[in-house]
């Protein structure tokens, strides 16, 4: 009797394994979608399994092999010569019980892949943002907006520095830049751009780029400090050391297709009557000298907003060879809003109204500077000057809008223009009366 149990008990055990060895995953669901981080591609399994994969060249190809797994999708085609994904599709395996996905790319693609629960995805970055080549001998009219472009540090595969709880930098300063970059918004005259909006990795040395694109008028780069041990605390404003910037002036110096750039017009017009390179260094020189005395006169300001919401770890404005705070021609401050390797610091950075005060701060620190130092041709320019302010439409805008962002009313805009009707058309000027 004992002996037919142990035999059941024994063919019991070996069905199930049996069973088991044979029991398939199931992919159940495939979406192909656009991040901003690039493009990502989702697939969902019934459960995880070891996956192995491998790329091919002419197309470029990834291929993803997963054993004991079945399923089917349609095949999912991108045409676009933009797009970075151009197929995905399923192939042949080696092995029947196999489930093979081809996915082809426009080129050799950078990628992450890996597993979240049961699902399987695959990320796919855009390529770095290049930055518009501006047409000979012009520049775009300057808004009419003072341009403050937030630089959220680290991001992506750049986690920062980690808290002693696991709190990563990357985070805390995206939450503080768009907070800033949410009181920027709401002033008139003021505009916020953001050189990352979400997790995802930019270089150093391609944030001032993004910035010089959005023809920013300041570059703040929000950090959060670390050091080997938790006692240091603490906010500092830093600033780009002269020997860093003079090696990145003459970078540009022998880079002729930048001098445009930096001194619009009249770069060109050197270039064209082939005066000497003693010239152009002179106009450099002094437009990168203007750019280091705002960025210091910011810093000062920074620091005292700084100050009333948070202890000062350094009360004066530091400076370090920063890859993010080398462009010549824009003002370029690094905050650092405390020491995320300090408990207590990191436990506040974590606190949402600690975080409301630092953009507080900031955003104070800003107007402060730029009410007394207004760039020519904005409205906070004319204002201080008592000048009449005039709008140049843009593609996209409309009366309504125009008169919600200047904060005075449709009518009055019409009637102080003399205008019949809505209609309005690009590159029109529009006087805005006093709100």
């Amino acid at each position: 009797m004992r002996q037919l149990k142990v035999y059941v008990l024994a063919s019991a055990l070996y069905w199930c394994f049996c069973l088991t060895a044979i029991a398939q995953t199931t992919l159940s669901d495939v979406t192909l979608k656009k991040t901003s981080q690039g493009t990502r591609i989702e697939f969902s399994f019934s459960e995880t399994v070891k996956h192995s994969y491998f790329t091919l060249q002419k197309p470029y190809r990834l291929v993803i092999d997963l054993p004991n797994t079945k399923g089917q999708f349609a095949t999912i085609t991108e045409r676009n010569s933009d797009k970075l994904v151009h197929k995905v599709r399923t192939s042949k395996p080696k092995r029947a019980s196999d489930f093979r996905v081809v996915i082809e790319t426009r080129s050799k693609e950078d990628f992450t892949l890996g597993w979240t629960g049961t699902i399987l995805w695959v990320q796919f970055s855009d390529p770095p943002p290049s930055v518009p080549k501006l047409s000979v001998g012009q520049q775009p009219d300057r808004p009419t907006d003072i341009i403050i472009a937030l630089d959220a540090g680290h991001g992506g595969r750049d986690p920062g520095s980690v808290g002693p709880t696991g709190t990563y930098e990357k985070h805390v300063v995206l939450s503080i830049a768009k907070k800033v970059a949410e009181r920027i918004d709401a002033t008139p005259g003021l505009r916020a751009v953001l050189t990352r909006t979400d997790d995802y990795y930019i270089k150093p040395s391609q944030r001032p780029e993004i910035a010089r694109q959005k023809m920013a008028d300041l570059l703040i780069s929000i950090h959060a400090d670390a050091f080997t041990t938790p006692q240091p605390s603490g906010a500092s404003v830093w600033l780009l050391n002269n020997r860093r910037a003079n090696s990145e002036l003459a970078k540009w110096l022998r880079n002729t297709e930048k001098h445009s750039e930096l001194l619009g017009g009249a770069g060109k017009i050197l270039e064209e009557t082939e005066e000497d390179e003693f010239l152009m260094r002179t106009l450099l020189d002094m437009q990168t000298e203007s750019s280091q005395q705002s960025s210091y006169q910011i810093s000062k300001k920074m620091l005292l907003e700084l100050n009333k919401v948070t202890k000062l770890h350094k009360k004066s404005p530091q400076h370090a060879s920063l890859a993010v705070l080398t462009a010549p021609d824009i003002p370029s401050i690094l905050v650092e809003v405390g020491f995320i390797s300090n408990p207590r610091e990191e436990k506040n950075l974590n606190w949402s109204t600690h975080r409301e005060r630092l953009a507080d701060s900031i955003y104070e620190g800003i107007v402060k500077f730029f009410r007394v130092y207004p760039p020519e041709g904005t409205l906070w320019a004319m204002q201080k000057n008592n000048q009449p302010v005039e709008h140049r439409v843009a593609s996209g805008e409309s009366l309504s809008r125009i008169a919600q962002r200047y904060r005075v009313s449709v009518g009055a805009i019409k009637q102080h223009n003399g205008l019949t009707s809505d209609i309005i058309r690009v590159g029109q000027r529009i006087k805005i009366p006093q709100g």
